[in-house]
């Protein structure tokens, strides 16, 4: 049985057909939904300084990048609620995205994992390394990647 389902998002769009996907699956098995953000150290584009200064946000890259992972976060919830999801918790966490998956969806029992792909062609999928490749090999529990 499906109970928990942990939702990994980045805002891209397979990420919000996994977000959909999950919701769906969430509503049929009265499951919990726990939408997770991992926000990667990373240089942050100068157009998101520009938009981080006019909006107020704040001067530091983890500002700017968690009031990212807040926007992606609540986008998630709004339309998971208006897909029928009921009981939705929101996480935004630190370091390396496929590490953080797994041992996010170890320590909370995770019945199930879902997040959406890039769609990176085999060769440069393999030369990058993928999220999604790497959760899939290393996650003790199901994992459903979205398109």
């Amino acid at each position: 049985m499906i109970n928990k389902i942990l939702v990994a998002i980045d805002g891209s769009p397979a990420s919000n057909r996994a977000v959909a996907l999950a919701a769906n699956v969430a509503m049929k098995y009265d499951a919990s939904l726990h939408f997770l953000n991992v926000i990667r150290d990373m240089q942050v584009p100068p157009q998101l300084m520009k938009m981080a200064k006019v909006e107020n946000i704040g001067q530091g890259r983890m500002d700017v990048l968690e009031f990212v992972a807040n926007q992606i976060l609540g986008d998630a919830e709004q339309r998971a609620k208006k897909a029928g999801a009921k009981k939705i918790q929101k996480t935004i966490e630190r370091g390396d995205p496929a590490t953080a998956i797994v041992k996010r969806a170890k320590r909370h029992n995770s019945d199930l994992v879902v997040l959406g792909t890039r769609g990176l062609g085999k060769v440069k999928g393999t030369l990058l390394g993928s999220v999604s490749r790497k959760v899939a090999n290393i996650c003790e529990v199901n994992c459903v990647i979205v398109r």
